[in-house]
């Protein structure tokens, strides 16, 4: 069946803590219909979050979820932007 899911993204979004959260984004993934991703807590961001983020943005659109980053902290949101994609995952 599927559903919505929601995750509060942690604090510290980078090399160090990417494979958990990629573990938790892959879960939630699995029979959902809608992934809402809350970027408010974001405090460290680098590029494995972009890589991340943008995976998950790919992976989605293939099971048909559709995915929403919201309420972006300054920290993700420039992290996306350095690499050139500060709509990423945003609602349309």
């Amino acid at each position: 069946m599927s559903e919505r899911r929601h995750i509060a993204l942690p604090a510290d979004c980078n090399l160090r803590t990417i494979r958990a959260l990629h573990g938790e984004i892959s879960a939630a993934l699995e029979g959902a219909s809608d992934l809402t991703l809350d970027g408010a807590a974001v405090e460290r961001a680098d590029v494995t979050f972009v890589q991340l983020i943008a995976a998950t943005v790919l992976t989605a659109e293939r099971r048909s979820v559709r995915v929403s980053l919201v309420d972006l902290s300054e920290a993700a949101s420039a992290a996306l932007a350095r690499a050139g994609l500060p709509d990423l995952g945003r609602p349309a």
